[in-house]
């Protein structure tokens, strides 16, 4: 059985949808933002570098009001992957070091936020 590493942020992710209506200041700041938290989520929770892994998103929801789409989250799932990268879990979110990202539907969680499954290959 392969490693696994669960990354909880507590954030609510933004969607495609509302990041299309943003300036792009608005979006740079959100992106650094995202991928500072991941960056630190990463090593707080010791994943050490792989060379290959597979990631699953699953956005999560303190309540049923206002489920997003599956994949909505896309943009901070992106950003989550390059701070994930930043902090040297992997070299890079090329084919060859990131073979797979997933995203599986909201989960009610009780907070408004965004799980990330890393599995080691």
């Amino acid at each position: 059985m392969n490693e696994h590493w669960i990354i909880t942020d507590r954030t609510k992710p933004w969607t495609a949808n509302a990041e299309r209506r943003w300036h792009y200041q608005k979006r740079a700041a959100m992106v650094s933002d995202a991928r500072q938290r991941f960056f630190y989520l990463a090593k707080q929770a010791k994943v050490p570098t792989l060379t290959a892994c597979i990631i699953t998103a699953v956005p999560c929801s303190k309540n049923r009001r206002s489920l997003a789409d599956v994949a909505a989250c896309y943009p901070t799932v992106k950003a989550a992957i390059d701070g994930i990268v930043d902090a040297g879990v992997i070299p890079d979110d090329d084919p060859e070091h990131l073979q797979a990202v997933t995203f599986l539907p909201t989960e009610i969680a009780g907070f408004d936020g965004l799980r990330i499954h890393i599995l080691a290959l």
